[in-house]
């Protein structure tokens, strides 16, 4: 395929949670049980070439989430179509991966296990992580003594050791440091020389021009714009 990424003609929703929607006094007002439905994506397409680093923007909402969930298969679509040209690691939150109660080195097995990342995991491999994501600790340590920033910090240097051929990334930079960001932006850069591309979603313009080829915003279910 031409892309590392097509996307043409997505459409995406969900329903509203129960909380927000299944109650009398709605039904009293609407003579509606049936929960609301929240069209995220409504004939969507994008084309991400390769060798491409792509930011995405966008209002609180927007879908853009939602669409690194879709692109990496956790998401089903109500139609359209969506192509990949290889393996997606997906970074969408730290909890769907890390366990708090384990420790670092178990992490990292899980994670080697969840993404088949083909790592050779040991304890030399684990202090190569630790010292390359600035993290004075040890292997052994338990995962949820370890801050927000630290936690990314250790998933971003896994995402960089990884086999994968293209890379989501949901606000991974939010937690971090200017120094981080700096260091982050340098090994993009450099695994973008193995990846066939790579997705950022941050709030951060910042973040967005230090790291982006091509930054687009979404402005409705159907449409967006570059914005560079």
């Amino acid at each position: 395929m031409n892309s590392a990424i097509s996307i043409k003609n997505l459409n995406l929703a969900y329903f509203k949670s129960e909380s927000d929607n299944y109650s009398f006094k709605k039904f009293l007002m609407t003579g509606n049980l049936l929960p609301e439905k929240k069209v995220v994506f409504e004939n969507f397409s994008l084309e991400v070439g390769h060798s491409t680093i792509i930011g995405i923007e966008g209002s609180n909402g927007v879908g853009k989430t939602s669409l690194l969930a879709a692109i990496a298969g956790l998401l089903p679509a109500e139609g359209g179509e969506i192509k990949t040209s290889g393996k997606v690691l997906p970074l969408l939150g730290l909890g769907h991966v890390f366990h708090p109660d384990l420790d670092i080195q178990r992490n990292i097995e899980l994670w080697n296990l969840s993404f088949s990342a083909n790592f050779m995991v040991n304890e030399q491999f684990v202090t190569e992580i630790l010292e390359n994501a600035g993290l004075n600790v040890r292997p052994s340590t338990i995962l949820r003594s370890l801050s927000s920033g630290m936690k990314s910090r250790l998933a971003f240097e896994l995402a960089m050791h990884g086999n994968e051929d293209i890379l989501l990334l949901d606000e991974v930079f939010a937690v971090g440091d200017q120094h981080f960001r700096d260091q982050s932006a340098l090994k993009m850069k450099q695994k973008l020389k193995s990846l066939q591309c790579a997705i950022i979603v941050s709030h951060d313009p910042n973040v967005l021009k230090d790291n982006c080829d091509r930054i687009i915003r979404i402005l409705s279910p159907s449409d967006f714009e570059d914005v560079n």
